[in-house]
């Protein structure tokens, strides 16, 4: 992958001088209505659309598209026979909005997605147009929000979601697309704050309920995301109402 980007770089200081071409000597159709060779298209207005270069009507080797105010929309620089490419994708302010790899027009490998302010938000991992692996998203600084697993476009695998301290604030995990098994959210303290079980994405079994300090505050009990125990829960919130009540 290093090897892949360190040649990127190197065809990107050459890219101003490859598209030194204007229209006029450029957009070559052949004689089965192909685009060939190096292109350029512009808005109504004038201001340029792309430039870039075509093989049999499709790009390869280099192109790159503006948005009208001029500003870079996007530019890919293709390789493996141009089978693939790499791409780097902007807001209209040419601040980065997303930068990974193409292959057969499909996102392949780790894809990087930034804000408008061109800080990272989150890293997808896919193969063939297909999450799979690892994806995180961030706060602002870098730190991990979550980080999820993916196989075959579905969740699976473990879960997990962070507080900005670095903390932990859920620990679980999906199979096949579900919550399942135990499951831990925690308060920003770092006590527990609820725990249970996810069956097929919904609460089943006994839930563990904690006030902040981590003491304990009640326990209900799922079946199949239905609670059995209403009547319980029914009185410890009216019990809480009387309390609060009291307490004004």
């Amino acid at each position: 992958m290093k090897l892949i980007y360190l040649s990127i770089v190197v065809i990107c200081l050459a890219t101003g001088i490859c598209f030194s071409q204007t229209e006029n000597d450029s957009n070559y159709v052949d004689e089965k209505g192909l685009k060939q060779g190096f292109w350029v298209k512009k808005y109504p207005d004038g201001t340029l659309m792309y430039e870039g270069y075509f093989i049999d009507d499709r790009p390869a080797r280099l192109m790159k598209r503006y948005h009208k105010n001029g500003d870079i929309k996007s530019n890919f620089i293709f390789f493996d026979n141009n089978k693939a490419c790499a791409a780097h994708i902007f807001y209209k302010d040419s601040v980065l909005r997303a930068q990974g790899v193409y292959r057969e027009e499909k996102k392949d490998s780790m894809w990087i997605f930034y804000n408008e302010q061109g800080i990272k938000v989150a890293e997808e991992n896919y193969d063939m147009g297909v999450k799979n692996g690892l994806s995180v998203s961030f706060f602002k600084g870098n730190k991990p929000y979550e980080k999820i697993n993916w196989k075959n476009g579905v969740k699976h695998g473990p879960w997990n979601q962070y507080f900005e301290s670095g903390k932990p604030r859920v620990i679980g995990k999906h199979v096949d697309g579900q919550l399942q098994g135990k499951t831990v959210f925690y308060n920003v303290n770092g006590t527990v704050g609820h725990k249970g079980l996810y069956k097929d994405n919904v609460k089943h079994g006994l839930w563990i309920f904690n006030n902040e300090d981590g003491t304990h505050k009640i326990n209900l009990d799922y079946n199949m995301g239905r609670l059995k125990n209403q009547e319980e829960y029914d009185e410890y919130l009216k019990k809480k109402e009387e309390d609060l009540r009291k307490s004004r």
